[in-house]
């Protein structure tokens, strides 16, 4: 009777042994999670950056260290070449130019300290007609070659913008431009190219000097928040939008025969030669080879590792 009991216990534990055989089976086959492409609108652009400015802008400057005592101008004040901006502390620019180590300077470019003292003006004129913008303020101590004041030639605001000599072709007046203010991330301006400088010039992007060809724009609109020396983000519009097809970097392998993805295809994982075009900071454009209609798996290097994969979609 024993021996019975003991067959039938050990024909149960081989009949539930049975049954969790597939479950374990899958559990061990590793996962493929699908996804669908992101459809998008894109246009292809330059992007670069800017300064908003008046045409004709410029700043009054001096050779000499100064302490400007007085202005006799204010902001929005208009201004003919000649006119008084400021009046000067002579004394007390004696003392700011004695501080800052540059009397010996001054007497040995002048033959002596009392000639180099004489060369401090007693007042600041303009160099240009147009309107104040700026003014270092009264009681300044404002250094050689630093703005005592600001004038805008005229009353138009522009955007100006360094555009790589790699990219200056591509660039033609007319063009549509949208910028956004560091001062106002979150809303988008537009603008159009007005005029492209006639010559190049050098400038250091980060350690790298780079040859650049300066570019004006002509913001749409006359915003209250669109003032002389904000910094924008600049947007060149190259192209109509369109619609693309676009999957994350995690969805795209790539082997010795370019790049692939893996479809799902009748309850199967099935490997297609992509090819991309436009690239973006999560994920590339795909021109052939998997469409918006697509499931498409992540992770292709896991699937192309195993024989059997356990979809999750």
């Amino acid at each position: 009777m024993k021996k019975y009991i003991a067959l039938a216990i050990a024909c149960a534990a081989l009949a539930a042994g049975v049954s969790y055989l597939p479950a374990a089976v899958e559990a061990s086959v590793p996962a493929a999670v699908s996804i669908s492409p992101t459809e998008v609108y894109y246009s292809e652009s330059v992007n670069t950056s800017g300064t908003l400015c008046y045409i004709g802008q410029g700043d009054v400057t001096s050779a000499l260290p100064l302490v400007l005592s007085e202005f006799e101008v204010e902001e929005g004040d208009h201004v003919e070449v000649g006119d008084v901006i400021a009046r000067v502390d002579r004394k007390a620019s004696e003392t700011f130019i004695s501080s800052l180590g540059k009397v010996s300077q001054l007497a040995a470019a002048t033959a002596s300290l009392s000639t180099a003292m004489s060369l401090i003006p007693e007042e600041i004129t303009a160099d240009r007609s147009g309107t104040v913008i700026s003014t270092a303020g009264a009681g300044a101590a404002v250094e050689s070659g630093t703005s005592i004041a600001t004038i805008a030639g005229t009353d138009s605001l522009v955007l100006t913008s360094a555009v790589s000599e790699l990219n200056i072709a591509r660039i033609q007046p007319g063009q549509p431009v949208e910028f956004t203010l560091s001062a106002y991330p979150d809303d988008v301006f537009t603008g159009t190219v007005s005029k492209i400088a006639g010559s190049a010039r050098s400038q250091y992007s980060g350690a790298v000097l780079e040859t650049v060809v300066d570019v004006l724009i002509s913001p749409d609109t006359t915003d209250p928040r669109l003032c002389s020396g904000l910094t924008a983000d600049v947007r060149f519009q190259l192209s109509d939008p369109r619609k693309i097809c676009v999957l994350p970097y995690n969805a795209i392998g790539q082997d010795e025969e370019g790049e692939y993805v893996y479809l799902l295809e009748d309850g199967a994982a099935v490997k297609h030669k992509i090819f991309t075009g436009a690239e973006f900071s999560d994920g590339t454009e795909v021109i052939k080879g998997a469409t918006i209609n697509d499931k498409v798996f992540l992770d292709p290097e896991d699937i192309s590792l195993s024989k059997y994969v356990r979809i999750e979609q």
